[in-house]
């Protein structure tokens, strides 16, 4: 009867630690932002990449993050060209991109098969 209380015991223990080891693990996520700073659609652009970071960085300082990780960032210019948009895909998808935000429909459609 010991033995089978200590490895129920035993098993809640191991059980906990493996579903707290990937809140532990993981610090921050990390989004790329393929946007569009320079080209014809660099009006349009510019605004949304900005409003992006900033509301990335105010929920960093307001929150601390979202549930305690962190959003960590980098912009890639694409231009709108399709084919800087999948070389700044191909560059920073080594980095463990939780997703990758694009506003351009064909570096969504090409890049990212």
């Amino acid at each position: 009867m010991i033995r089978k209380r200590v490895g129920i015991a035993l098993a809640s223990l191991v059980g906990v630690a493996a579903l707290a080891t990937p809140s532990l693990a993981q610090n921050e996520q990390f989004i790329p932002q393929l946007v569009y700073r320079t080209g014809a659609y660099a009006p349009n652009g510019i605004p949304v990449a900005n409003g992006i970071a900033d509301y990335y960085n105010l929920i960093n300082e307001r929150d601390g993050g979202i549930n305690g990780v962190k959003i960590a960032f980098e912009e890639c210019d694409t231009g709108y060209a399709t084919d800087r948009g999948v070389e700044c895909y191909e560059r920073l998808k080594g980095k463990g991109p939780t997703r990758v935000k694009s506003d351009s429909c064909w570096i969504n459609e090409l890049g990212m098969r």
